[in-house]
């Protein structure tokens, strides 16, 4: 039960860390649209005197890589770890609803990376005529990471209550 514990964890972890990225990037965004166009806005211009928003961005950005490379490494040790053990991985409706939330989440969290850096390198006027897309892409990717470390959890506490519920069988019968 230890990596169920872990991968769970991971997931929780890589959640939080991806919803304050996607604001530190929106923060950056709007911070970038100000600073151009010369309209600033209030509460990120006190963010970026407080924590220089290009510094925060940047370590954000390394924080969410780690935090990603520790989740596939905990949810993979929970995925072999059930595998040897012969234990069956919870029923297939959670399994399917995550694979599907990964198969979207990981092309719109691609997307929504692309459509930031190519707005943000083509200045201010454009970042401010594409800001709705981008916002919303963004917004989206992060619901939609959301949503599968939602199902991943889901389906590793459900796995790993089957499997007590396997040994506890098991023990009984005994």
């Amino acid at each position: 039960m230890p990596a169920a514990r872990t991968a769970v964890a991971v997931l929780v972890a890589l959640t939080v860390v991806d919803v304050f990225h996607t604001i530190v990037a929106l923060a950056v965004y709007e911070h970038r649209i100000g600073v151009v166009t010369h309209d600033g806005s209030g509460a990120v211009d006190m963010l970026d005197t407080v924590v220089p928003l290009r510094e925060l961005s940047s370590a954000m950005f390394w924080l969410l890589l780690l935090t990603l490379l520790a989740a596939v490494a905990g949810v993979a040790n929970w995925f072999v770890r059930t595998r040897r053990t012969r234990s069956p991985v919870a029923p297939t409706a959670p399994v399917a609803r995550w694979w599907m939330s990964a198969i979207v989440a990981v092309p719109l969290n691609l997307i929504a990376a692309v459509q930031f850096l190519s707005a943000t390198a083509n200045g201010g006027e454009y970042m401010r005529t594409v800001q709705a897309e981008t916002t919303l892409l963004l917004v989206a990717a992060s619901v939609a990471l959301v949503i599968t470390t939602t199902a991943g959890i889901q389906v590793v506490r459900r796995t790993a209550a089957h499997q007590q519920h396997t040994a506890g069988a098991a023990a009984t019968t005994a």
